[in-house]
C-alpha cells in the first residue's frame, strides 16, 4: 500500500516537472529567438546608449526650457507648457534619441520592434503629461490617459495598423454615404481638439477686452459668446467636412429640428435667446444688484454669473439663487445698480403731537450722518409727509452707493442710531390712538308684566 502510495506521489512530482521544464524551455526558446539574437541586442544596445546621453544632457535642456518659460513676454498658456516639458526634460529627450535610433535602424532595414515598444510607452507618457495640464477635469484628463496608453501598447506590438484596418472595415451606409468606426473615431478626437481650441482663442480674446475701458462687461461677455458660439459652430463644420461627411445630408433633418425646437427645446431656446437679449440692451450685467419677484417670492442679490440658460444671484443669505433668463424678461425687475450706483433709502418716522418738530427733524439727520455707509453728498434729508391720526409723518431720506452689501442693514442702523437719540431727548413715538364716544341707548317703552291688564 505504501509502495503504490510513493508512485502515485512520484508520478505527479514528474508531472510538474514535466509542466515546469515545458514553460521554461519556452521562455528560453522566446529569449532565444527575440533577445539573443544580434538584432536584439543591437536594439538593447540603442536603448540603453540613447538613455546614458538622455541622462548626460536632459538637466542642459531643462536650464534652457526653465529660463524660457521665465519670458514674461509668453502667454501664461505657453509658460506653463514650457514648465510641464522641463519637468520632464529626461523622458523627453530620451523619446528625441529613441525616435533619431529608430530612423536610422529603419534605414539600414534592422528590426525596431523593441525600439518602438520603449518609444511609445515614452510618447504616452509625455503625452499625458502635457495635455493633461490644459484638461481642467479629471474625469477627461483620466479618458485620455487610458486612450494614449492604449495607442501606445497596439502601436509598441504593431497592432496599431491592424485596429485602424479593423475599424475602417466596420461602419455602416445611410444612403449614399458610408459611416465606420474609424471615421467617428478620427471625428471625435478632432472636434475635442478644435473645440478646446476654440474655447482657448475665445478666453484669450476675453483676457483681451477685460483690459479694453470702453467696452461694458454686458457687451464684453456678448461678444465673447457669440465669438465661441461662431467658433465652435465652424469647428462642427470642419471636422464634418474632414471626416467625408456631406452636409448637404443634414437638410433631411431639418424639418425634425425644427418639431423639436418647437415642442421639447422651447424653454432652453427662450432662455437663450433672453441671454442674448439682456447682454445686447445692457438691463443686467455681471456686477448688478437686481431685485426679482420669483414663484417663491422677491430675490435681492448681486449677479454673479450669466450663461445661455440662467442668471446666479448671489442673495445677502450667501446662498446663490439660479433664476432662469426667461423668467427676469417675463417679470418686473429693480436693478439697483443699473446706470447709477448711488440709491435712496426712505425711513417712515412718526412723532407725538407734542414733540418738537425741528428738533426730530435734525436727530434724524444726525443719526443719518453717523452711518459710515450713509453718503455725505447728496445729503441726507428728513421731511415732514403729513399729519397722521396719532403722529406727525416724518421721512428721512439718505443715499448709498454700496446696495450689494444690503439696504435693509444699513436702514436698521439709521433706525437704532434714531431710537437712541429719541430716548435721550424725550422725543416720543406715539402709540396709535382711537377716541371712543359712548352714547346712551334710547328709552323703550316699559313691557307689562305677566298677569297685568
Amino acid at each position: 500500500m505504501e509502495d503504490d502510495k510513493r508512485t502515485i506521489v512520484e508520478q505527479e512530482v514528474e508531472e510538474v516537472a514535466n509542466a515546469v521544464g515545458l514553460h521554461v524551455g519556452r521562455v528560453y526558446d522566446w529569449v532565444d529567438t527575440h533577445l539573443l539574437t544580434l538584432e536584439s541586442i543591437y536594439q538593447l544596445v540603442a536603448i540603453v546608449a540613447t538613455l546614458v546621453l538622455a541622462r548626460l544632457l536632459h538637466t542642459q535642456f531643462k536650464r534652457l526650457l526653465q529660463g524660457v518659460s521665465r519670458e514674461r513676454t509668453l502667454g501664461p498658456v505657453v509658460q506653463r507648457l514650457v514648465g510641464t516639458v522641463a519637468a520632464i526634460s529626461l523622458p523627453v529627450v530620451w523619446a528625441i534619441f529613441l525616435g533619431v535610433a529608430i530612423s536610422g535602424f529603419e534605414s539600414y532595414g534592422l528590426p525596431i520592434q523593441f525600439l518602438r515598444l520603449v518609444s511609445s510607452l515614452l510618447l504616452a507618457f509625455v503625452a499625458i503629461r502635457v495635455v493633461s495640464i490644459f484638461i481642467p477635469s479629471d474625469y477627461w484628463s483620466q479618458i485620455f490617459s487610458w486612450v494614449a496608453w492604449s495607442v501606445a501598447a497596439l502601436n509598441a506590438v504593431g497592432l496599431l495598423d491592424i485596429a485602424i484596418g479593423w475599424l475602417q472595415a466596420t461602419g455602416l451606409a445611410i444612403g449614399d454615404v458610408r459611416i465606420t468606426a474609424w471615421t467617428i473615431v478620427k471625428g471625435l478626437i478632432l472636434v475635442t481638439l478644435l473645440i478646446w481650441m476654440s474655447n482657448a482663442i475665445a478666453a484669450a480674446v476675453e483676457r483681451h477686452l477685460a483690459k479694453t475701458e470702453k467696452m461694458n462687461s454686458a457687451l464684453r461677455l456678448l461678444v465673447v459668446r457669440l465669438f465661441r458660439m461662431a467658433l465652435v459652430f465652424l469647428a462642427i463644420i470642419v471636422t464634418l467636412s474632414a471626416v467625408g461627411v456631406d452636409l448637404t445630408v443634414f437638410a433631411i433633418f431639418s424639418g425634425a429640428v425644427g418639431v423639436g425646437i418647437g415642442l421639447g427645446l422651447r424653454r432652453t431656446v427662450e432662455n437663450l435667446i433672453a441671454s442674448y437679449t439682456m447682454l445686447a440692451d445692457e438691463s443686467i450685467k455681471p456686477g448688478d444688484v437686481i431685485e426679482v419677484e420669483t414663484v417663491s417670492g422677491p430675490t435681492y442679490g448681486q449677479v454673479r454669473k450669466m450663461t445661455t440658460r440662467y442668471v446666479a444671484v448671489r442673495t445677502r443669505d450667501g446662498t446663490e439663487t439660479l433664476i432662469p433668463n426667461e423668467v427676469l424678461m417675463a417679470n418686473p425687475l429693480t436693478n439697483w445698480s443699473h446706470s447709477d450706483r448711488p440709491t435712496r433709502r426712505r425711513i417712515p418716522v412718526g412723532v407725538s403731537y407734542d414733540s418738537d418738530v425741528e428738533l426730530a427733524r435734525k436727530l434724524c439727520l444726525e443719526a443719518a450722518e453717523e452711518v459710515p455707509r450713509v453718503l455725505r453728498d447728496p445729503k441726507p434729508a428728513c421731511l415732514m409727509r403729513g399729519f397722521g391720526d396719532s403722529s406727525i409723518d416724518l421721512e428721512l431720506r439718505f443715499w448709498i452707493d454700496d446696495p450689494e452689501n444690503g439696504v435693509a442693514n444699513v436702514a436698521s442702523e439709521v433706525m437704532l442710531r434714531l431710537w437712541d437719540k429719541f430716548q435721550r431727548h424725550g422725543i416720543e413715538i406715539p402709540y396709535p390712538q382711537h377716541d371712543l364716544r359712548l352714547r346712551a341707548p334710547a328709552s323703550s317703552p316699559e313691557v307689562p308684566k305677566d298677569g297685568a291688564g
